[in-house]
């Protein structure tokens, strides 16, 4: 009898040991991980054709980030890359978001203009807002990538329409 009491001794034992150690393995941290979102826009020359792109990706922080690429550039050629209100037809006055402003070091190849960790915008002189994700898929928007010419004159070479615009 005291042989049979020990053999289930060592069972219940063992079954405890294996309990503890799949509680052990499960922790809370295994929950799944928050699936970040994103959206990529093609941005279009004068002829439609495609010039360009703007992704806007959410970030872990509550903030997001913006890529703004030009696929062809000309070296000593300043790109400004901008978030406006309004849409592609607007005029590129009300400035949601000013990204980027970089000067090509090569002819031909491509020019990223980012901003990262955005959180707030400017709303006016005085007011800074806060901005997530949710707002920028939500505004009523466009981005647009732009050429300073010879004379100073600034030439949209790619636009797109983001948010509800899009």
């Amino acid at each position: 009898m005291q042989l049979m009491f020990e053999k289930h001794i060592w069972k219940g034992l063992t079954a405890a040991a294996i309990i503890g150690t799949s509680l052990i393995a499960c922790k809370k941290d295994d929950a799944p991980k928050k699936v970040l979102r994103y959206q990529t826009i093609n941005l279009l020359d004068k002829n439609n054709v495609i010039n360009g792109y703007i992704t806007l990706a959410e970030a872990t922080d509550s903030t997001f980030h913006i890529l703004m690429q030009i696929n062809k550039s000309e070296m000593g050629k300043r790109y400004n890359f901008n978030l406006f209100r309004g849409n592609i037809t607007s005029a590129p006055t009300d400035t949601l978001i000013k990204v980027a402003s970089i000067e090509s070091q090569t002819t031909g190849a491509a020019v990223l203009g980012r901003q990262l960790d955005v959180k707030t915008i400017k709303v006016d002189e005085s007011t800074i807002r806060k901005f997530n994700y949710d707002s920028i898929i939500a505004v009523n928007g466009f981005a647009r990538i732009s050429m300073i010419g010879s004379q100073g004159q600034d030439s949209a070479i790619a636009l797109g329409n983001i948010g509800k615009n899009k």
